[in-house]
């Protein structure tokens, strides 16, 4: 909860950038069905499908040219006050510098998001793949389907937590850090996905009552002022603004949540060569991002933290003391010689404790 209120300024652009589609798609509505709708009824019903079409490009058009910035930014901001403890006042500035760095041109990171996508997928329809004979019972086959589609709005949190992975792993390249990333997925898959119906059929739900409650409003607004032939836009307009409050607030919380459960499992998986060889097996889209990472293998990892404390430690660390006629307490982790009254070791920095 620390790290979703100390991010507000881009729950606030997440929320103006959905806004801002929607006033594109409504200001579309308007040109395209509402004015020939003036002309002829059956007019505007033609234009439908044209106007849907038109908005969905050009909103994808926009988050392709600032949006994937904001959430990249978010997820980049998100690791480093997991792994370093503290968000910077400038924020949202270093998390375009953080992007840029890391993934240098929007290519690169819709690439790399859509193989991680489609491993982090793949895998787990792998390993939540139902007995045949669950198959073959008359309506069981749908159900699972079913519950496989609610599944894919929880992957979405998994695939900002692979991303926030190749993040924490900065010094290695992007491929290689994101394979890893899937990896301590598949790891850790049972413990990440536990809840993860209860999440995606709760959010469903919510998104179809606050829409029918927004929808019927706008519905009858519109009817009483008169553009009872358009009504119907009420609903969509209701839908729109639900997935906006859901893309600005709900979305981040999980993916601030998930995240950082996601780098606590981190910290104890090390996923082996044999492991990766498996999973290259078992999913074609983490196959490909292998091949992009050259053939290589993650190393142990040390985290971030703990490689800036060991750096931390080594500058401020003298040599070690030699035992002399004061130096009398001895520090149980380095042997190192200390005076009788030091709380803390010369040679390591530990806490000293004595009789």
């Amino acid at each position: 909860m620390d790290i979703y209120s100390s991010t507000a300024p881009f729950r606030r652009m997440k929320l103006l950038l959905g806004l801002g589609m929607t006033l594109i798609a409504t200001l579309l509505y308007v040109v395209m069905v509402g004015l020939p709708g003036l002309a002829a009824a059956w007019l505007s019903y033609l234009m439908l499908p044209f106007w849907a079409a038109l908005s969905i490009f050009l909103c994808v058009k926009l988050y392709q040219a600032v949006g994937y910035r904001i959430d990249a930014g978010h997820i980049a901001i998100i690791t480093g006050a997991i792994a370093d403890g503290f968000i910077p006042r400038n924020a949202v500035s270093l998390s375009q510098d953080l992007v840029t760095q890391r993934f240098r041109t929007p290519k690169n990171y819709f690439t790399a998001k859509k193989l991680i996508s489609g491993s982090v997928a793949e895998l787990n329809t792998t390993f939540t793949r139902a007995a045949s004979l669950i198959g073959e019972v008359p309506g069981m086959k749908l159900m699972v389907e079913m519950g496989r589609q609610f599944l894919r709005i929880h992957l979405a949190y998994m695939n900002h937590a692979c991303l926030a992975y190749t993040f924490f792993r900065g010094d290695e390249g992007l491929y290689l850090s994101a394979s890893e990333g899937c990896a301590i997925f598949a790891i850790n898959w049972k413990h990440l996905t536990k809840n993860a119906s209860d999440i995606a059929i709760g959010m469903s739900a919510g998104i179809a009552v606050l829409t029918a409650a927004l929808g019927i409003a706008l519905f009858s607004l519109m009817g009483v002022i008169g553009l009872s032939r358009y009504a119907y836009f009420g609903i969509l307009l209701a839908l729109m603004l639900v997935l906006c409050i859901k893309y600005a607030f709900v979305d981040t919380f999980f993916s601030v949540y998930f995240i950082n459960l996601y780098m606590r499992l981190a910290e104890f998986s090390e996923p082996s060569r044999d492991f990766f060889l498996r999973l290259e097996k078992m999913s074609p889209a983490f196959a490909r991002m292998a091949s992009l990472a050259n053939g290589k293998f993650p190393t142990p990892k040390r985290t971030h933290t703990t490689a800036h404390m060991q750096k931390k430690n080594a500058r401020r660390t003298p040599p070690h003391r030699q035992p002399d006629a004061r130096h009398t307490l001895i520090c149980p982790r380095c042997r190192s010689a200390n005076l009788p009254t030091a709380k803390f070791c010369a040679g390591c920095g530990a806490q000293l404790k004595w009789k």
